[in-house]
């Protein structure tokens, strides 16, 4: 009697364990792509007295997060892997739309061609492609100035 009930409980685990995969399966499969930024954009309110988030706020954008940090590693040819970090300064939204905020540091200035925009900022882009932009904030000019990123179709 003791096999028969030792193999109801193990198929009893095993369906609990087989609708709880598929359940998680299901969930994947019909969440919105914009739900990883969500989550992301739940972290970290800003201070109420942040400069670049009043100056987000001015510009129409809404602050939804603010100081984030993305822990990566790194290897090279097989090697051990080594710590960084990827940082950016806010996510925000403006109509219906998600943004990654940048703030312009004087030590490391931007420099605003196709090729260094394209080295500062695309990686933001790749990590969260379903923002539709990273903000640049410059605030010793109180600006806001948006980078897209698009993949042309043309051969070189």
């Amino acid at each position: 009697m003791d096999r028969f009930g030792d193999g109801l409980i193990f198929a009893a685990a095993v369906a609990a364990i087989l609708w709880w995969l598929w359940r998680r399966f299901r969930h994947w499969l019909h969440e919105p792509p914009s739900s990883r930024l969500r989550r992301l954009a739940r972290d970290g309110i800003p201070d109420a007295d942040d400069e670049a988030a009043a100056l987000l706020r001015e510009q129409g954008y809404e602050v939804l997060s603010g100081k984030h940090r993305i822990p990566l590693g790194v290897s090279v040819d097989d090697g051990p892997f080594q710590a960084t970090r990827l940082y950016f300064d806010y996510v925000a939204s403006k109509e219906e739309r998600y943004y990654l905020v940048k703030l312009e540091r004087p030590r490391q200035p931007t420099d605003w061609t196709a090729s260094g925009l394209r080295e500062r900022l695309l990686v933001y882009a790749l990590l969260y492609p379903e923002c539709d932009g990273v903000v640049m904030a410059d605030m010793r000019d109180r600006t806001l100035k948006t980078v897209r990123f698009r993949i042309e179709g043309g051969k070189e």
